[in-house]
C-alpha cells in the first residue's frame, strides 16, 4: 500500500508541473537537438528513423551514470552491464552471452565502432549526448547493428575557457570526483579539453560465506582532446582515453534449491538460503578487472561545397574475469578468463553540401585481434580434504599421512582443468553511400547501399589437465583443436521517403536491411560445431514527427516490423552449449516520444514502447532443465529478455527564488516494464514480473548555470527487481540470479568556472 501511494504521489508531482505551466512564449521553444544518426549533423526532427536522444544536461540532472540507467529511461531498450553478462538489446533483440558472438546493437563513441563490450564503461565522461538508434542500421553503420546502434558523442574542445568540478557521495560509501578543463590556445586556433573521473562504491550484495560485499565498483577514466583549426577549411581533433574498472563479482543469489544442491552447497555455508535478499554464497572471490586505451584522430576538410573526413582509431583492452562457475558455496568449479584485445579502424568519407541532391560516399576498414586464455577448473581444492570432509563433517580427519595415497588417487581422477586458448583475427572492408534527393520543397527520397567483405581466422585449442571425466559430465566440454577461417560478404540497402506535411511536421517510410557477422563459438562441444553463419534482418518502419506550440512540444511516433532470418541462437543441449543459425523471428510494435517545455525551466516527457518479439520458427529449441524432452518447439514464443510493453514518464521543474538568482529543482523519472523471460528455454521460473522504478532528484541550482547541488534517490520504493535469472550450473532444477540495485541515496555538487 505504501509503495502504491508513493507512485501516486510522484505521478501527481508530474501532473502538477504540467498544470502550473503557462502557455509558452516564442522564446521558450525546445533547443534544437542535433544528431549524427545519418553520419551528418542534422535535427532529430528531420531524420527518417526512430532515435531516442539524451543530452548532457539531462544525463547530469537525472544522475544517468551508466548504460543500464540509459535503458531505464529509453523504451524498447534493455542493457545489462554485469561483468561476464553484458547484453545490449533494442526492440526485444539481444545477442547471447558468448565471447565468439558479436553484439546485435552496435556501439560507437565519437564515430568509432567498438566490437568489444569492455569499452562501454568508457562512455560516461563529459558527454554532449547519447543517441539510441532503433532498427537495423547496416547501410551507414555496418555489421552488428541488426537491432540498432548506440551513438555516443563526447564534448568537443571549444575556443573559450571552461572548467568544472563535481563531487558525488552517498550510501554504499559512494565517492565520485569529476573534473573538466577546456583551454583556448594559439589565438583561437588550438583548443585543449581534459576530463577525468574516479568512482568508488561498496557492493550492495553481502557474501555470507566470505563475509565481504559483492558488486563493488572501482573505476577511473581520463580523456584528453585537442582541436587544431589549421585554417577555416581544415581542422583536426586528437583524442586519447585511458580507463580502468574493477568490481567484485556478479552477486549471484540462489532462489530455488533442490535437495541435492541444498545438501552439498549448504554443507559449506550454514546460512545458505533460497531467497532474493541481496545475499550471495559463492565461495570463490569473483572479480573483474578491465583496462582500456584509445587513441582517435578526426580530420575534417572543407573543399568548396564538400567536406572530406578521415577518422582513424587504435584501441586496446586487457581484462581478467574470475568466476565461481558453480555460483554457490561448494568448491566445485571456478573459471579464470584473461583477454587481450586490439582493434584499428579507418573511415574516409566525402559529404556533399546542402542542396537539391545531397550525398555521402565512404570507405570503412576495421581490423581486430582477440586473444583469450581460459582455465575452467573442477574441484580446485581437491576432493578429499576440501569436499568430502566438510560434507561428512570431519574436515580434519583426512589430513594424516595414511590418506595421502587416497588423496593423490582422487586428485588424479577428479580434480581437473580445461585449458583453453582462443585467438580470433578479423578484417572488415566496406564501401557505403547514401543519397538524399529533395524532389520538391516537401518530398525527399533517401537511398543507401553498403557492400561489405569480412575475413575471420581462428585458432581454438582446449585440453584437459587430467582425465576430463567431471568436466564432460558437468559442462559437456571435450578436447579438440580448431584452426579455421571463414569469409563472408554482404549487401545492405536502404530506401526511405519523407514528406513535410506542414512546416513543423513530417511523415516518413523506411525500408532497411541489416546483418550480423558469423563467427566461431569458443564454447562448442566439438570442432564441427564451432562455426556459425551470418544473421540477416529486413525492417519496415513508418513514422511521424511533429513540432508544435511554437517549438515548445515535439511528438514523434513510429510503427515498425523487423524480420530476422538465420538468427544466431545459443542453446544448452543436453550437457553442452550449441550455437547455430537455428531460428526465424519477428519483432514488431510502436514507439512514441513526447517532449514538452511549457515554460523555461520546466520540461516534461513521456515515452511508450511496444515490442512483440517472437520466434516465427524454432522447432528444436532448448527445454527447461527438468523437462523429459531433449528439444522443445519454441515457435511463437517470446525472445529472451524482451519486454512487450515499456513506458517512461517524468519531468523536471526549476522554480526561481531570490529574485531569480537561484532556483529550486525537482526532477522525477518513472519507468515501467512488463514481464520478462530471461532464458531461451522459456522456463517461467527464470523471469521477472512487470515492475516499475522511480528516481527522484531534488536540489538548488544557480540560474546562471555556475553551480548546482542535487540529491538523487534511485529506486525510491526500494523494489527488488531481477536483472538476470537462470539454471544453476551442475544441479538440475535449482536456479540462481542477481538483482537490480536497491534504493541508493546520493548527493552531488557541481561548480562551473
Amino acid at each position: 500500500m505504501i509503495k502504491e501511494s508513493t507512485t501516486l504521489t510522484v505521478l501527481c508531482l508530474i501532473a502538477a508541473a504540467a498544470a502550473s505551466a503557462k502557455q509558452p512564449d516564442s522564446n521558450e521553444r525546445i533547443d534544437e537537438i542535433i544528431v549524427t544518426a545519418q553520419k551528418r549533423s542534422e535535427s532529430v526532427q528531420d531524420v527518417p528513423l526512430s532515435v531516442s536522444v539524451l543530452g548532457g544536461e539531462r544525463i547530469s540532472n537525472a544522475a544517468i551514470h551508466s548504460f543500464e540507467d540509459v535503458s531505464q529511461v529509453t523504451p524498447n531498450t534493455d542493457i545489462n552491464m554485469t561483468a561476464g553478462y553484458v547484453q545490449v538489446g533494442v526492440r526485444g533483440v539481444n545477442a547471447p552471452i558468448n565471447d565468439g558472438m558479436e553484439q546485435s546493437v552496435g556501439f560507437y563513441i565519437d564515430g568509432i565502432y567498438y566490437a568489444k563490450t569492455d569499452f562501454l564503461q568508457d562512455a560516461f565522461l563529459d558527454l554532449d549526448r547519447v543517441e539510441v538508434l532503433k532498427g537495423p542500421q547496416g547501410t551507414l553503420f555496418g555489421k552488428n547493428t541488426i537491432a540498432g546502434a548506440i551513438n555516443v558523442t563526447s564534448a568537443s574542445p571549444v575556443n573559450t575557457f571552461e572548467a568544472s568540478v563535481g563531487y558525488r557521495g552517498g550510501e554504499l560509501s559512494t565517492r565520485q570526483l569529476t573534473a573538466m578543463l577546456n583551454l583556448p590556445l594559439l589565438e583561437d586556433r588550438v583548443a585543449f579539453r581534459l576530463a577525468g573521473t574516479t568512482l568508488e562504491r561498496d557492493g550492495y550484495v553481502y557474501n555470507t560465506l566470505r563475509h565481504e560485499d559483492e558488486k563493488r565498483v572501482d573505476k577511473s577514466g581520463l580523456r584528453t582532446r585537442m582541436l587544431w583549426e589549421v585554417s577555416n577549411q581544415l581542422s583536426a581533433t586528437l583524442t586519447y582515453y585511458e580507463g580502468h574498472a574493477a568490481d567484485s563479482g556478479q552477486g549471484w543469489e540462489p532462489f530455488i534449491l533442490e535437495d541435492d544442491a541444498q545438501a552439498i552447497h549448504g554443507a559449506f555455508d550454514k546460512s545458505l538460503e533460497a531467497e532474493f535478499d541481496y545475499q550471495s554464497h559463492a565461495n570463490s572471490d569473483n572479480r573483474n578487472d578491465v583496462a582500456t586505451y584509445v587513441t582517435n584522430l578526426d580530420i575534417r576538410w572543407d573543399i568548396a561545397d564538400f567536406q572530406l573526413s578521415f577518422l582513424g582509431s587504435h584501441a586496446e583492452s586487457r581484462s581478467d574475469l574470475f568466476l565461481d562457475a558453480d555460483t554457490a558455496s561448494a568448491p566445485i568449479a571456478e573459471w579464470l578468463r584473461q583477454f587481450t584485445y586490439r582493434q584499428n579502424m579507418l573511415e574516409a568519407r566525402l559529404d556533399s553540401g546542402p542542396g537539391r541532391l545531397e550525398y555521402l560516399i565512404g570507405f570503412f576498414g576495421f581490423w581486430s585481434d582477440n586473444k583469450q586464455a581460459g582455465d575452467l577448473r573442477m574441484l580446485p581444492e581437491g576432493p578429499l580434504v576440501s569436499v568430502l570432509g566438510p560434507l561428512l563433517g570431519v574436515e580434519n580427519s583426512f589430513t594424516g599421512s595414511e590418506f595421502s595415497g587416497i588423496d593423490a588417487f582422487l586428485n588424479a581422477t577428479t580434480t581437473d582443468a580445461l585449458i583453453q586458448q582462443y585467438h580470433l583475427s578479423t578484417i572488415t572492408k566496406a564501401l557505403f553511400s547514401q543519397v538524399t534527393w529533395h524532389l520538391n520543397e516537401r518530398l525527399s527520397l533517401v537511398v543507401g547501399l553498403r557492400a561489405s567483405q569480412e575475413s575471420k581466422s581462428v585458432y581454438l585449442d582446449q585440453d584437459y589437465e587430467s582425465t576430463g571425466i567431471l568436466l564432460q559430465s558437468a559442462f559437456g566440454v571435450t578436447e579438440y583443436t580448431l584452426d579455421g577461417r571463414r569469409d563472408e560478404s554482404n549487401i545492405a540497402p536502404k530506401i526511405a521517403g519523407k514528406y513535410a506535411v506542414g512546416d513543423d511536421d513530417m511523415v516518413y517510410v523506411t525500408l532497411a536491411q541489416g546483418f550480423k557477422a558469423g563467427g566461431f563459438n569458443p564454447l562448442a562441444r566439438e570442432a564441427d560445431e564451432a562455426s556459425f553463419d551470418q544473421e540477416y534482418a529486413q525492417s519496415y518502419e513508418v513514422g511521424y514527427k511533429l513540432t508544435a506550440l511554437q517549438g515548445a512540444l515535439t511528438a514523434n511516433t513510429a510503427i515498425y516490423r523487423t524480420e530476422y532470418d538465420d538468427m544466431q541462437i545459443q542453446a544448452f543441449i543436453g550437457n553442452g552449449f550449441l550455437v547455430s543459425n537455428a531460428a526465424e523471428a519477428t519483432t514488431q510494435g510502436l514507439e512514441f516520444d513526447l517532449l514538452y517545455q511549457p515554460r523555461l525551466g520546466t520540461s516534461l516527457y513521456a515515452n511508450i514502447g511496444v515490442s512483440d518479439a517472437r520466434f516465427n520458427r524454432f522447432p528444436d529449441g532448448p527445454c527447461p532443465a527438468t523437462s523429459e524432452h531433449e528439444t522443445c518447439d519454441l515457435s511463437g514464443e517470446m525472445l529472451p529478455r524482451s519486454s512487450k510493453y515499456s513506458a517512461n514518464l517524468g519531468g523536471s521543474i526549476a522554480y526561481p527564488l531570490l529574485n531569480n538568482r537561484i532556483a529550486a529543482f525537482l526532477g522525477v523519472d518513472w519507468s515501467w516494464r512488463s514481464d520478462i523471460l530471461f532464458d531461451l528455454d522459456q522456463d517461467p521460473l527464470d523471469s521477472q514480473d512487470q515492475y516499475h522504478l522511480i528516481n527522484l532528484h531534488i536540489g538548488v541550482l544557480d540560474t546562471g548555470n555556475a553551480w548546482k547541488f542535487l540529491v538523487h534517490v534511485k529506486n525510491l520504493e526500494d523494489r527488488k527487481v531481477r536483472q538476470f535469472a537462470a539454471d544453476m550450473p551442475v544441479f538440475n532444477g535449482s536456479h540462481m540470479g542477481f538483482l537490480h540495485p536497491p534504493r541508493i541515496v546520493s548527493a552531488e555538487f557541481i561548480y562551473r568556472f
